[in-house]
């Protein structure tokens, strides 16, 4: 990662990553030359050509020891062809031919969603309930990664390198003026090669007039993750702002018009959804909108109260064989051993600990969220009413 991959936040800085706090620099107060051959990632380089591991890093090797794909080995898979960059690595850690090729660059934290598993660092919609919960990051709504963003864009697109993939998240990328700058950019530089990777809420397909369908087109290689967790009235509780109807459509758009676009939906499993996952899998595959294979599933970490672990056990036990039916089903599908040991490893995760301490909590921030929404979870999720009745 550190011989090809460039991640910034919102803050500016430039990580190793989006999972591992391991900061190399800050746009706003160096180029991107200047953190390439820094200090702080010619040590973190030094570190890896030692062998030893970085404990920033826990997060790839806890899904890799609980049987999930982690990021570190779909960057090793995907860039095998510059492993040269790494053994020709002076030993001050300076790679002379090596240059970021792999971006994922969060712009600002504009999003037009309030999604209850989210948080204001990556959604300027939370700010104002965020504010009134204490949870507010940065006393703005929207937090701005660079202070000259067009000045950063023509130093990417100055680099005189073959960018091989770039990776959009939020925020929501496809309401970031930033976002249709660097694919025009990327387009006028004739490096239309580059793999595009999104995450996106999918609610919009336009900006002020730039419509990404126009600009996807152009590009060999499109990859859209779809961020949706519930069907219908409870994808919409779930992310707050969320139309199903529009989300449904723009799928359909995409699929209808680009078909050379890969499109795969990227659930965010939590107490929400646990229950559905296969039943909102079987959907999008039956609708002919996506392939058996094209999911990737997010397993929610935090916050405490919504992750799975907190399930009493009868929950968890109906929860294990309803995703054990549907492995059933993708074993006489076709779909790949990769996908279904994610599926399994949903059930793996949640049977680890039992978090149930934490059910007061969740009652608690549902009752204080849905006064604040003007919404009711009893409606929505009917089978929490007997979970939390109790409690």
């Amino acid at each position: 990662m550190p011989w090809l991959h460039l991640y910034v936040d919102t803050s500016g800085r430039a990580k190793a990553c989006c999972n591992g706090n391991i900061t190399f620099g800050n746009i706003n107060e160096q180029s991107i030359d200047e953190i390439w051959q820094g200090e702080p990632i010619r040590k973190f380089r030094r570190l890896l050509l030692a062998g030893e591991k970085d404990k920033r890093c826990a997060s790839c090797f806890d899904r890799e020891k609980a049987g999930k794909h982690s990021m570190r080995k779909e960057t090793l898979a995907k860039f095998s062809h510059k492993m040269s960059w790494v053994k020709n690595t002076h030993i001050d850690g300076i790679s002379p031919d090596s240059k970021p090729i792999y971006f994922d660059i969060r712009f600002n934290n504009l999003c037009n969603l309030r999604c209850r598993t989210c948080w204001h660092g990556a959604s300027s919609s939370w700010f104002e309930e965020a504010n009134v919960l204490k949870q507010n990051f940065g006393e703005k709504a929207i937090i701005e990664a660079s202070k000259d963003s067009q000045s950063f864009i023509d130093q990417v697109l100055g680099l005189q390198v073959d960018i091989e993939e770039i990776y959009f998240a939020g925020g929501e990328p496809l309401m970031m003026k930033e976002h249709y700058d660097l694919l025009e950019g990327l387009i006028k530089n004739a490096q239309t090669k580059v793999h595009l990777r999104y995450n996106t809420n999918l609610s919009i397909l336009s900006l002020k007039g730039r419509n990404v369908l126009d600009l996807w087109e152009k590009f060999d290689r499109v990859t859209v993750s779809a961020s949706i967790d519930g069907l219908g009235k409870q994808g919409e509780y779930i992310r707050k702002g969320l139309v199903w109807e529009k989300f449904e459509s723009n799928m359909h758009s995409i699929k209808s018009n680009l078909p050379h676009i890969k499109l795969e939906i990227a659930p965010t499993i939590s107490i929400f959804n646990v229950l559905k996952l296969g039943e909102l899998h079987h959907y999008f595959v039956d609708a002919g909108l996506i392939d058996i294979n094209s999911i990737y599933i997010n397993v929610l970490s935090r916050p405490d109260h919504f992750n799975v672990k907190i399930l009493p056990s009868e929950v968890k036990k109906k929860a294990s064989k309803a995703i054990s039916q549907h492995i059933d089903w993708l074993s006489t599908q076709g779909a790949t051993t990769t996908v279904i040991s994610e599926f399994r490893s949903v059930i793996d995760f949640m049977n680890q600990d039992s978090w149930t301490h934490q059910l007061p909590k969740l009652k608690k921030q549902l009752k204080v969220m849905d006064e604040m929404r003007s919404e009711n979870y009893e409606k929505i999720f009917p089978e929490f009413k007997q979970m939390l009745d109790l409690v």
